[in-house]
């Protein structure tokens, strides 16, 4: 009969920790990654070179996870190496020989920019002509404005550290997300965003921006939002690599305080029996 009880009483207690843990029900795994080899470009003389993002958070690595959590994929960097070259710390699309492409290709060769699908290079440069940054469709190359990044003041807000979900929203062009076929798509003029100002997809003068790493939801109830048929498309891309299911940590921590208070609980419980 006390064994009985016993078995009852961690059952139940079992039961209400996981019912009750918001983190449990919404639990993400994380089975997919991405590394992205990173290129900080500085001038020739070496003097000024591209900030590498907040102290503490380089390339906005945090934000950029707990965006892409809500896919199941995390985000790793592999710093590569320094470019030195006065034409690519502030390159222009407009001139010739200072092109995104002709970055790229210097580092990879000639032809080869928008071509790679199966790794991401970032390259870090001052000033991308007043652009926030720019990622290949489908292909692993992208480019981050960080002087207009990090000078983004986010309309005076406290806290605010710059455009955080930048590099998230390149990334997901990296993977493919510029399909003008998904009915939340075809903006005139920009078909390749998303027409939903809370999406990661939506352009950048007219996405909703979160100002700190609270105001991202990885469940996808916030800013930076990915509805399914994005997540189900942007996991196909061949830039990702399958890894071990990982649970989402807050969703882990969670389920291993449920069960220290599921075993305090039968502790207390023998020792009332026994009394």
């Amino acid at each position: 009969m006390q064994k009985m009880v016993l078995n009852k009483f961690m059952l139940s207690g079992m039961t209400a920790a996981l019912l009750l843990s918001p983190a449990w029900a919404e639990a993400m795994t994380i089975d997919k990654t991405v590394d992205i080899a990173v290129y900080q470009v500085c001038d020739s003389a070496g003097v000024n070179c591209a900030s590498t993002g907040p102290a503490g958070n380089s390339y906005y690595a945090a934000e950029t996870n707990k965006i892409w959590m809500q896919a199941g994929i995390s985000v790793t960097f592999s710093f590569a190496q320094q470019i030195f070259s006065d034409n690519f710390y502030n390159p222009n699309d407009n001139i010739p020989g200072r092109t995104f492409e002709n970055l790229y290709d210097s580092v990879f060769g000639a032809g080869t920019a928008g071509t790679n699908t199966t790794s991401v290079a970032m390259f870090l440069v001052n000033d991308y002509d007043g652009a926030f940054g720019v990622g290949y469709s489908g292909a692993g190359g992208l480019i981050m404005s960080m002087s207009t990044i990090s000078n983004y003041d986010c309309g005076g807000a406290i806290g605010c550290t710059g455009r955080i979900d930048t590099l998230a929203h390149e990334l997901g062009h990296n993977l493919g997300l510029v399909p003008e076929t998904f009915s939340d798509y075809g903006i005139p003029g920009d078909d390749g965003h998303s027409t939903n100002i809370n999406s990661l997809m939506a352009s950048g003068t007219e996405r909703n921006v979160p100002v700190t790493l609270s105001d991202i939801a990885p469940s996808g109830l916030g800013y930076d939002y990915l509805p399914q048929t994005h997540i189900d498309f942007a996991r196909n891309s061949t830039l990702l690599t399958s890894i071990s299911p990982v649970p989402e940590p807050t969703s882990a921590l969670m389920f291993s305080v449920g069960l220290v208070a599921v075993g305090a609980m039968r502790r207390r419980r023998q020792a009332a029996l026994q009394a």
